[in-house]
């Protein structure tokens, strides 16, 4: 019996999901000093430039490691910005001075 097959979840394969944890890595380091992190405005931007990275450069490894990576990172900048933020009573915001389990 096989316990790892060519694909993680039928659709992404293990070499795209290294590219794309690569990509997240980098490009989080690399544009917080430009654009911020955990935002909702450098959430937008992210999942933009992963649009486009797929669009303008295409499947294969490049751009889907490219799209994946801008895109997860994108949608966890916007879950931080609204969820960490306060903007939903209740979830998030700064610390509290107590857990709220």
């Amino acid at each position: 019996m096989r316990l790892l097959g060519k694909k993680v979840s039928g659709a992404v394969s293990y070499m795209d999901l290294f590219g794309a944890g690569v990509v997240k890595y980098a490009e989080e380091r690399t544009l917080a000093p430009y654009i911020g992190n955990g935002t909702l405005k450098s959430g937008l931007i992210k999942l933009g430039i992963g649009l486009g990275s797929r669009k303008f450069i295409g499947k294969g490894l490049l751009g889907d490691s490219l799209s994946l990576g801008f895109g997860i990172d994108g949608v966890e900048d916007i879950l931080t910005g609204v969820l960490g933020s306060g903007m939903i009573p209740g979830v998030g915001g700064a610390g509290q001075g107590s857990e709220n389990w």
